[in-house]
C-alpha cells in the first residue's frame, strides 16, 4: 500500500480511482464496508483503490476540547486500512486551510489533485466549512466532475447500530465482548513498557505498566483476560485497568498487564495487548495479601475461560 502524506504529493498520477471518503476511527465493521466498496469498484475496472483521511481528528483543530478519545493510533488504523487490501492510502494533516475549505472547493480539490472515478462514502458523512456538506451535496458536486457516488447504508450486528461512538461507549463501560463485535476483532491497546512502582513483583504477580497515547481510549476499570503480543510472539494475561485503589489513588488510568509464565525483563518494549474478556470490575481489599489472593483466583478463572 503506498502512503501519501502531503496534499502536495497528489498529482492524478492513478488511474480509475475509487476513493473511500471518511474519518475512519477504528476502522470498524461499518468503515470496513465502506473501504471494501472501494476495492471492489477499483478491482472491476482494472482501477485504483484509495483511502482519503486525515492523520489528526478534525475537531483538534475546530474544538480541541471536543476531541473524543481515540479508538486506536494513526499507525493501528493505517495497519487496519492495509488489511483492507487498498492500494493508496492518503492520511494528510487536517489544517485550517482545510478547515475553511466549502463543500464545493473540497469536491473541486478531490476532482483536481486526485480525479477520481467512484466516491464512497457512509450514510452520514459531511464535509467542508462547518460541516456543510453531507452525503447528498457530495452526490451533486461530484456528478458536476463526472464523478459517481455510492452512499453506503447503515451497518447493523447484534441488533446495534454500528459506530465509533457506539463502540467508544461499550469499551468505556468495559464491554469487550460488545465492542468486538461492532469492531470486527479484538479491542487492543498498544504501548510501551515502563517503570512503574515494582509492587506487583514483591507481591508475586510482575506486571508491565503500559505507556500508552494520551487520546487513545482505555477500556473500563477493571481485570481482564488479554493476549499479548510480544515480538513475533503471543502469549497469554492479564491487563487491570485502573488506579491501583489498594494501595493509592492515581490521578489517572493506568494499564498494568501481567504475563502468565513469563519472566523476562521487557522495559522499552512494544506490547500490543488484546482484550479477550473482563473477569471483573476493579476493587479496594483490606490488605495485599486479600488482592494476592484475588489476583489468584483472577488468573484461575482466565485459564479455565479463555486459555
Amino acid at each position: 500500500m503506498l502512503l501519501i502524506n502531503s496534499i502536495n504529493e497528489l498529482h492524478c498520477q492513478f488511474e480509475n480511482v475509487s476513493m473511500a471518503l471518511g474519518t475512519f476511527d477504528g476502522v470498524h465493521l461499518a468503515h470496513q464496508y465502506v473501504i471494501g466498496r472501494a476495492v471492489e469498484w477499483s478491482k472491476a475496472h482494472s482501477g485504483t483503490s484509495m483511502v482519503f483521511t486525515f492523520a489528526n481528528h478534525p475537531l483538534s483543530i475546530i474544538h480541541p476540547h471536543r476531541v473524543p478519545p481515540q479508538l486506536q493510533t494513526l499507525t493501528g488504523k493505517t495497519e487496519q486500512i492495509r488489511k483492507q487490501g487498498v492500494t493508496v492510502l492518503v492520511r494528510i494533516p487536517f489544517t485550517r486551510e482545510l478547515l475553511h475549505l466549502s463543500p464545493a472547493d473540497f469536491v473541486l480539490l478531490l476532482a483536481t489533485r486526485i480525479k477520481p472515478r467512484h466516491i464512497v462514502v457512509g450514510p452520514n458523512y459531511s464535509f467542508g466549512d462547518k460541516g456543510a456538506g453531507n452525503s447528498k451535496m457530495l452526490t451533486v458536486l461530484a456528478d458536476q466532475y463526472g464523478i459517481a457516488t455510492e452512499i453506503c447504508p447503515e451497518i447493523l450486528e447484534s441488533g446495534m447500530l454500528v459506530s465509533s461512538t457506539a463502540i467508544r461507549g461499550l469499551i468505556a463501560a468495559g464491554m469487550i465482548n460488545e465492542a468486538e463485535k461492532l469492531l470486527g476483532r479484538p479491542v487492543e491497546l498498544v504501548g510501551r513498557v515502563v517503570h512503574g512502582d515494582h509492587r506487583g513483583r514483591t507481591l508475586g504477580f510482575p506486571t508491565a505498566n503500559l505507556q500508552l497515547p494520551p487520546q487513545l481510549l482505555m477500556p473500563g476499570r477493571g481485570v481482564y483476560a488479554v493476549r499479548i503480543k510480544l515480538g513475533p510472539r503471543f502469549y497469554n494475561g492479564l491487563c487491570n485497568i485502573g488506579t491501583n485503589p489498594t494501595f493509592c489513588v492515581q490521578a489517572s488510568l493506568r494499564a498494568e498487564v501481567h504475563i502468565l509464565d513469563f519472566e523476562r525483563e521487557i522495559y522499552g518494549k512494544r506490547l500490543k495487548v488484546m482484550f479477550l474478556g473482563r473477569l471483573r470490575s476493579e476493587a479496594t481489599f483490606d490488605s495485599g495479601s486479600a488482592l494476592v489472593n484475588q489476583m489468584q483466583q483472577d488468573v484461575k478463572r482466565a485459564r479455565e475461560l479463555f486459555f
